[in-house]
Formats: structure tokens, C-alpha cells, sequence
């Protein structure tokens, strides 16, 4: 059966159909608008919410704001009565999503940090929502959820990987800890937010392709068939798997060196990398650095802003509203970006601490 999600807005229900619609035609998850003016206090819409035991939640951020079912109370306030009520074993744990514009977001959300562990995914309601990517990362939430709900699981079956104590212990350390009661929700936090979100042991496609050097758009097909023929056992196949793509870099790092007679992808340039793996019978395009300010090709990271392979030496470390965890990799944005000033609408600014390195270069580019 399709995973079944309840959905809360305090907008006019027939401003809400897109949405709800959205996920429906898809087909992967099922959504049903709840009728707020039949739930008008804090009490009963969540005694109704127990009663329905969705498989999942989605909440608008403002519950409280200015729409024609407004509430008293925001989304925060009720989705941590839900997780305490999850906890004390009243009901099941059950994924909670926000919902809301980007606008919304980055006032409230961003900056009430509090706030951050109480909801698995985010999304922004936007004028051409990716709703077959959201569908997929909500389903996978959801089976995920019923999946550790079921019994107490090891770390060895969270990540479906054996030899997880080679990696820094401290990335593990709320598994390890015996003091530690970790709730369903613990878990997903940890390898939606900690895992996928930031590369470190677990990297994105973009990333995987940036330290292979290879240009993905350039190789078309040649790229989908390195990755079924040569990456597919690098994928991460554990909890919340199948609704982000992700990859093992230790794994990706060793068959390299299986095939490069031990040289280390960071050691090499774009064009050393793909000649490598060109002796496999791929035939892949290379990898070129952002013009006009790029000039190095040994790619570790991508810009943020486009996607594209870049050396963290010619970027810039950008702000984040959460403190990097050690073992976590910091994100980046090209100088090109950062000089038209692109991605602000997106929140992709440099952090401060690189603000004088960035006024440097604009002043000698200048002179």
C-alpha cells in the first residue's frame, strides 16, 4: 500500500488542490488535506491526528499566519506535542514534514534553530514544485519509519554495511553510547540531516562525478553506465536509501586505486582521473573548471550554485544556519557566483569568515 500522508494549512482548501493534487497524480504517496474548520483548537486536531495513525505529516510552517483557517498555535508548537507523545509510546512515531514558502522559511525556520529536530524534510511550496522528487523522498521516509518502528535495529542494519567502526568514531557515537536511547526519529534525523546532507562519508552524484572528474552532462550516457557497471556497489543501500541517492566515497576511492596502480584521485587532475577510467571502456568527457575566474581541474567538491566540479581551493566556504559537525565537509560557491550574486533567492551566500578573502579577490580583479 501506498504510504498515507495527512496534510495541515491554514490556506483556502482550494488554494491547497495543487498540492495535494501534485502528490497524487504521482502515484507514489497518498495525501489528504485535513479540514481545519472542522478542527479549529489544539487538542482535538490532535486527538484527530492519533485516531487517523498516518504514515506521515505534512504541516505548513504558519499555521498561526494569516490564512482563512488560521490556528493559534504554529506547526513547531504541535509537532513537538506529537514527538512527546511518540516518546512516552501514546502513539507511534510517525515522519513530520514542513511545508511552507521559501520566503517563511528563511525568516522562522532558519533562524529558530530549536526547531530543526522536530521535522524530517523540508520543501518549499513554489510555481513548479518537483513533485515527483518530493513523492519519492516522503515514500521513502515512510517506509522507513514503519521499518524502524518495527524493532530496535543495529547500526550494521541502519547503514547495510558491516564495517561501519573504520570510519571516525564520532559519527557514531550516539549508537555506540549504551546511555542513549535513540527514538525513531533520532535515527532519521541522523542519516537524513548528518549523512546526506553534507558530504563526508556519504557524497551526491555531482560530488561523486567532481572527484571522478568527469562532466556529467557532457557524458550522457556513458556516465549512467559507469555508475550501473563500475559505482554500483558504492551506492548506499540502508534507511532512507531509496529517496536520496548516495554514495560510499571510501568505496569509490579504493576501486579507483583497484584500477589506477594506487594513485590517489587527490593527487590527480580532471583529465588524469577520466584517462584512468577510460581503460574500463568508458568513453567520459572530462571535467572543465568555471570560467572565467577557475583555472584548476583538480575537482573536489561542486559550486553550490551550479553544479559543477569544483576545486575547494578557488571557492568559497558558504554560511550555514547549522554548525558543522567535524567529520562533516563544508558546501561551496564559486567566485563566478558570488560576483553576479546568484543563489541569494536560494540562501547561498559565502560564510563570514570568507567575506575579506572575497572583497581580496574582487579588489584585485579590479586593479
Amino acid at each position: 500500500m501506498k504510504p498515507k500522508y495527512l496534510y495541515i494549512d491554514d490556506e483556502n482548501p482550494d488554494a491547497l488542490k495543487s498540492i495535494v493534487n501534485g502528490f497524487n497524480d504521482v502515484g507514489e504517496i497518498e495525501v489528504e488535506l485535513v479540514d481545519l474548520s472542522k478542527l479549529r483548537d489544539f487538542e482535538s486536531l490532535k486527538q484527530y491526528i492519533c485516531e487517523q495513525n498516518p504514515d506521515g505529516l505534512i504541516l505548513d510552517l504558519r499555521l498561526d499566519g494569516d490564512g482563512q483557517n488560521r490556528l493559534s498555535f504554529p506547526a513547531t508548537t504541535f509537532a513537538q506535542d506529537l514527538r512527546t507523545l511518540a516518546v512516552s509510546g501514546d502513539v507511534k512515531f510517525f515522519p513530520l514534514i514542513l511545508c511552507s514558502t521559501s520566503p517563511k522559511m528563511r525568516a522562522t525556520y532558519d533562524v529558530d534553530k530549536t526547531s530543526h529536530d522536530l521535522f524530517d524534510y523540508k520543501f518549499e511550496k513554489s510555481d513548479t514544485p518537483e513533485w515527483k522528487k518530493f513523492s519519492i523522498k516522503l515514500k521513502s521516509i515512510a517506509n522507513s519509519y514503519k521499518w524502524l518502528n518495527e524493532r530496535k535495529r543495529t547500526v550494521e542494519e541502519i547503514l547495510n554495511r558491516e564495517d561501519w567502526q573504520q570510519f571516525d568514531s564520532r559519527i557514531f557515537e550516539k549508537f555506540i553510547d549504551k546511555e542513549q536511547d535513540l527514538k525513531v526519529n533520532d535515527i532519521a534525523q541522523f542519516v537524513i540531516k548528518e549523512l546526506f546532507n553534507h558530504p563526508g562519508i556519504l557524497i551526491k552524484e555531482r560530488t561523486v562525478a567532481a572527484r571522478l572528474g568527469v562532466d556529467i552532462d557532457a557524458s550522457g550516457n556513458e556516465w549512467n553506465r559507469l555508475k550501473k557497471e563500475f559505482l554500483e556497489d558504492c551506492m548506499y543501500n540502508g534507511a532512507f536509501g531509496n529517496g536520496w541517492e548516495r554514495w560510499w566515497f571510501d568505496r569509490i576511492a579504493s576501486k579507483f586505486q583497484s584500477i589506477s596502480k594506487g594513485e590517489k584521485l587527490q593527487n590527480l587532475n580532471a583529465s588524469q582521473r577520466v584517462e584512468i577510467l577510460s581503460k574500463l571502456g568508458f568513453t567520459l568527457i572530462s571535467a572543465k573548471p568555471i570560467e572565467p575566474y577557475c583555472k584548476s581541474s583538480e575537482f573536489w567538491t561542486v559550486c553550490e550554485y551550479y553544479k559543477t566540479p569544483l576545486d575547494p581551493l578557488e571557492g568559497f566556504k558558504i554560511y550555514e544556519s547549522t554548525e558543522l559537525k567535524p567529520w562533516q565537509e563544508p558546501k561551496f560557491l564559486s567566485f563566478s557566483a558570488e560576483l553576479e550574486r546568484k543563489g541569494r533567492d536560494r540562501g547561498l551566500r559565502p560564510h563570514p569568515s570568507e567575506l575579506q578573502n572575497v572583497k581580496d579577490l574582487k579588489e584585485m580583479l579590479s586593479k
